[in-house]
This record gives C-alpha cells, sequence and structure tokens, in this order.
C-alpha cells in the first residue's frame, strides 16, 4: 500500500512526469529498502512493461477530476497507513516486522 500511494502522489503532484518515472520514484521511497538484489532486478524489468502514463489514467478515471481523488485519496488514506504500520510493529501481529525499527516503516507514509 505504500507504494500505492506514493504512486498516487506522484502522479498527481507530477503530472509532467512518465508513468515509469513516477513508478520508479515511488518504489525507490517505498519498497527498495526491502528488496535485495534479485527483487530490484525483477523491478527493473517489469517497469520497462508498465503502460504509458495517459492509457493508465484511462483505466483507473472513474467520474470526476483523477487528479483530486489521487490527492484526496493520498490525504485521507496515510493516517490510516500509518496507524496499521504502528499497530503491526507495536503488537509485532508480522514476524516480518520483528527485524526492523518502528522508524523503518513509517518512512514512506
Amino acid at each position: 500500500m505504500d507504494f500505492q500511494l506514493e504512486l498516487f502522489r506522484n502522479l498527481a503532484q507530477n503530472q509532467d512526469w512518465t508513468m515509469a518515472h513516477a513508478c520508479t520514484d515511488s518504489y525507490g521511497k517505498t519498497l527498495k529498502k526491502w528488496h535485495g538484489w534479485l527483487a530490484y532486478s525483477s523491478f527493473t524489468v517489469c517497469i520497462k512493461l508498465v503502460p504509458d502514463r495517459k492509457k493508465f489514467l484511462e483505466v483507473i478515471r472513474g467520474t470526476g477530476d483523477i487528479y483530486s481523488d489521487m490527492e484526496k485519496f493520498s490525504t485521507n488514506f496515510s493516517p490510516l497507513l500509518r496507524d496499521i504500520h504502528k499497530f503491526l510493529f507495536e503488537d509485532r501481529c508480522l514476524h516480518f516486522y520483528s527485524g526492523f525499527k518502528q522508524e523503518d516503516l513509517l518512512l514512506g507514509v
């Protein structure tokens, strides 16, 4: 969800960016720190397959202003995602989180 949230932020705030640029920036801010060499290499190959920005926006467009909707989603969902990360870290609900510091989990939100 961190990646999706950052992607929507990038698309709304940087309307001149290509889809690949927005995805790469989002990946670097959210998922890259968790991935090893193989996952990162896979991402660099997959990024070549993303649709262009116009096609992506046509597919997800509902009624209304898509950029405004992305901004609203980012604004409203950020605190919820931060609470989810905090809950999972503090209560150690997921074994995955046990090896990381809380600050590492909350950076992208």
